[in-house]
């Protein structure tokens, strides 16, 4: 009787290990910086939160998907408003549009609407000022992590988690491609980026290797995808300009931000498709 009762004292202390591990208020412990910077993001002391989080940043696990998914938080708010720390300023000019503006300043026509607080590509008035910044941000898709990133140079902008497909993660090495067309849809018939509903339209992302990008109420496409919530998918496609660069990290250990070198054939896709998907 007693060894059947150390024997279920064994099995339920397993059970909770087992539990813990996958709750992380339990196990691991959870680091105190993190419990204090949620607090100081309670309060919209944002600058606060930063400090204790960056050094968590660039951590795998636990511990840094929770904190880049806070800092992107943040960080977002600022890029997606005329608080964004690459504004600059431009006077609308004769004969100027959305995206001739866009394109002059390697931005987005949707980022420039978003920080005007503008609800349509043709209210422009000649002398008007605008606020304009670029989307030059760098993408990376960590597999491993489920979760697709931002980055500004070395400064994260946003974080978000993803559902990549099975023959995507397959794959074992890590790969780069661009961004060669974004599509709109609203409540299942597809809007023209000309249209002034596209800016309020669902979008597909679509890169020179294949992937897709949609969001989670379409239905998977038979290339390799990656789905993501509705309204991060939309915020992604805003902060990112035609062309811009992904990296599929599939192997951590071997992926350097700023060592990679894309290829000649990657360039002159990039600089195609950078106007085109504008």
């Amino acid at each position: 009787m007693r060894l059947i009762s150390l024997i279920l004292s064994a099995t339920a202390c397993c059970s909770a290990l087992l539990q813990a591990q996958q709750n992380y208020s339990l196990w691991p412990r959870r680091p105190a910086e993190l419990e204090q910077a949620q607090r100081f993001f309670a309060q919209r002391q944002d600058d606060q939160a930063l400090s204790l989080l960056q050094p968590f940043i660039n951590k795998r696990g636990l511990a840094g998907h929770e904190a880049r998914q806070l800092v992107g938080q943040i960080r977002v708010r600022r890029y997606l408003s005329a608080a964004n720390p690459n504004l600059r300023r431009h006077t609308v000019r004769r004969g100027e549009n959305l995206d001739r503006i866009a394109t002059a300043y390697n931005s987005s026509p949707e980022l420039i609407m978003l920080i005007n607080r503008m609800t349509n590509p043709s209210d422009l008035k000649i002398g008007q000022s605008l606020g304009v910044a670029p989307a030059n941000l760098r993408m990376e898709l960590h597999l491993a992590d489920l979760e697709i990133t931002l980055w500004d140079g070395r400064i994260l902008v946003a974080a978000y988690n993803v559902s990549p497909s099975v023959d995507l993660v397959k794959q074992g090495k890590n790969e780069e491609t661009v961004l060669t067309d974004r599509e709109g849809e609203i409540n299942g018939s597809r809007v023209p980026r000309a249209s002034a509903l596209f800016a309020s339209s669902d979008r597909m992302l679509t890169f020179s290797n294949g992937l897709v990008l949609i969001n989670s109420t379409h239905r998977p496409p038979r290339a390799a995808y990656v789905q993501m919530q509705r309204r991060d998918l939309n915020e992604l496609s805003m902060l990112i300009r035609g062309g811009a660069r992904l990296s599929l990290v599939r192997d951590e250990e071997s992926y350097d931000p700023f060592a990679t070198s894309p290829t000649e054939e990657l360039k002159q896709t990039e600089k195609k498709n950078r106007t085109r998907s504008r």
